[in-house]
């Protein structure tokens, strides 16, 4: 079997083996490179609020919260993005909570209807709230939410970008957003990478592979055309040969 016979089967058969993977890696770049990020990461349909408290708004001393939690680590005074109240968000050894600063009840974990409205708030679309639940296992955890830690509020509107909005339970801040483009995204995203579970390993074996195969199917093509011009140059030097033969003879003839 000569070189280009070689050539040529090699590269027949590391081409039908990549090439599908050569698609999903063009397609899915022609996505990323076309879609605006901010859009894919849902900057638009969000308000990112820290509304301001009125300055005369009566609220508890701080004394009196450091003897109901143990370690407190920070205390921070904020307004609740739905109410415009002040509140405490306090950080302590056994978690964070959430604490009305005008009468110093505890709030958290805040309920369904409280995560609902503060959905809304933080919502920028014009679509309706059409489901609240809390994914707290990690068997309900969707695919989307990656690494963060759970338990998580989920909120579903009915806008035409299957919006979703992730709330901390406790806090009642927002989490992340998603969005059916951002799901394309993330989709078209492990194509790219070929890592399908955890959609973050830019490293792994199974795209080390595809790419040498790749480097491989590209190097194979280069020595199959080195060989397919040097065919060619030989099938032109041979008819003008056969013509000067032709005519040495029939000068010898004559």
């Amino acid at each position: 079997m000569n070189a280009a016979r070689v050539s040529r089967k090699g590269h027949k058969w590391l081409a039908l083996v990549v090439g599908v993977q050569l698609v999903a890696w063009s397609l899915s770049g022609l996505y990323m490179v076309v879609m605006d990020l901010d859009f894919i990461h849902g900057d638009p349909l969000v308000r990112n609020l820290e509304p301001a408290f009125r300055a005369n708004d009566q609220v508890v001393e701080t004394k009196s919260l450091r003897s109901r939690f143990e370690d407190i680590r920070s205390i921070a005074l904020r307004a609740a993005p739905d109410l415009g109240k002040p509140v405490y968000e306090i950080e302590a050894r056994d978690g964070v909570f959430l604490v009305d600063a005008a009468t110093g009840e505890l709030l958290s974990p805040l309920p369904a209807a409280r995560i609902g409205d503060l959905a809304r708030a933080y919502y920028a679309g014009n679509g309706a709230v059409a489901r609240v639940s809390l994914i707290d296992t990690e068997a309900a955890k969707p695919t989307e939410l990656q690494s963060r830690p759970l338990p998580l509020w989920r909120v579903d509107f009915d806008d035409w970008l299957d919006t979703t909005l992730y709330l901390h339970p406790d806090t009642g801040r927002l989490v992340t957003r998603r969005h059916r483009f951002w799901r394309w995204f993330d989709f078209l995203w492990s194509l790219h990478i070929m890592d399908y579970r955890d959609r973050s390993d830019v490293n792994n074996w199974l795209l080390r592979i595809a790419t040498a195969g790749g480097v491989l199917a590209t190097g194979s093509g280069i020595w199959l055309l080195y060989f397919s011009f040097g065919f060619l140059q030989r099938r032109r030097r041979q008819p003008s040969r056969g013509r000067r033969g032709a005519s040495g003879h029939a000068g010898a003839a004559q």
